[in-house]
């Protein structure tokens, strides 16, 4: 399913664009959403949110990717991002296209059989983590003349990877989606009273999976939560999310460290960025609603 081009004008003629696809039903366990990322113009930076691990294609020039821990690792060819714990900056050498895949925890299992643990904040090449074949796929890529022809590939491929996923690892991460979406801020103890295994052994998957404790794994997702509704103008969900913050500096302070700008900048503009992230939500129940809601 594809969701459309949207793009933002620069300067002049000079464009940013990214598009959306929801990955076929099958490998929809292991990718939460395909993205082909563009830009026509010779600089551009920008933040981005907080966000799961990634792989990504680059497909014409380069970036620099900055972490929330000040660590910055050169983009090129094709790069494995573990998950992140604050807002990210990039910086793109262009003109820019990326083909992007947002790995959800059985993806990341499936793929990599490491620990998200010890990615996290970090953006590597991928053929330190993949064997050789992983080079294929990008001149694969580079010679695709259209998205849809991109997406498609994808699909292929992941699905040779469903049948490497253990039951028992979707079971544990479809559980832990539910308790991250159960409430504005759901408390450890809720999570350890969904799961048969010792408080030990889930936090030892939640950091095997995504990448960090189940703790951080909630006030993450809270404060994204919040980003989107200050930029939807969501008051009822900001209600909601009201008492889930010690008040409203604790609020503002969060927003703004997993999403790399303040709740009044989300209402008035966000960065042309956030704008393009934000079409996420119109694959609403074709994607994981942790993805889609955030």
């Amino acid at each position: 399913m594809d969701i459309g081009t949207s793009e933002l004008p620069l300067k002049g003629s000079q464009l940013v664009s990214l598009r959306y696809f929801a990955p076929a039903e099958d490998v929809r366990d292991l990718v939460s959403v395909y993205y082909l990322f563009e830009v026509d113009q010779p600089r551009f930076d920008d933040n981005e949110r907080a966000a799961i691990a990634q792989m990504r294609f680059i497909l014409d020039g380069t970036a620099t990717l900055s972490f929330a821990n000040e660590t910055s690792y050169p983009c090129e060819n094709a790069m494995l991002v573990g998950p992140s714990t604050g807002a990210m900056h990039f910086d793109v050498n262009g003109p820019f296209r990326m083909f992007g895949v947002g790995l959800l925890p059985c993806g990341w299992a499936a793929l990599t059989k490491q620990s998200a643990a010890g990615y996290t904040d970090k953006a590597v090449p991928a053929d330190e983590v993949f064997t050789s074949e992983v080079d294929k796929h990008l001149v694969y890529l580079r010679g695709c003349k259209t998205a849809e022809e991109m997406t498609s590939w994808a699909d292929k491929v992941f699905s040779v990877f469903k049948s490497k996923v253990k039951p028992e690892v979707v079971e544990f991460s479809h559980m832990v989606d539910q308790w991250l979406s159960s409430e504005p801020s759901p408390p450890v103890s809720a999570l350890m009273e969904r799961s048969p295994q010792s408080s030990r052994q889930v936090l030892r998957m939640v950091n095997k999976l995504y990448g960090m404790p189940p703790k951080y794994l909630a006030r993450k997702y809270r404060a994204l939560r919040a980003a989107r509704a200050y930029a939807e103008h969501n008051e009822e969900e900001l209600l909601a999310l009201e008492d889930a913050f010690y008040d409203q500096s604790h609020m503002i302070r969060e927003v703004k460290f997993f999403a790399g700008v303040t709740p009044t900048k989300l209402r008035v503009s966000e960065g042309e960025t956030a704008t393009l992230i934000d079409q996420r939500g119109r694959l609403k129940g074709n994607i994981p609603s942790i993805v889609s809601d955030t």
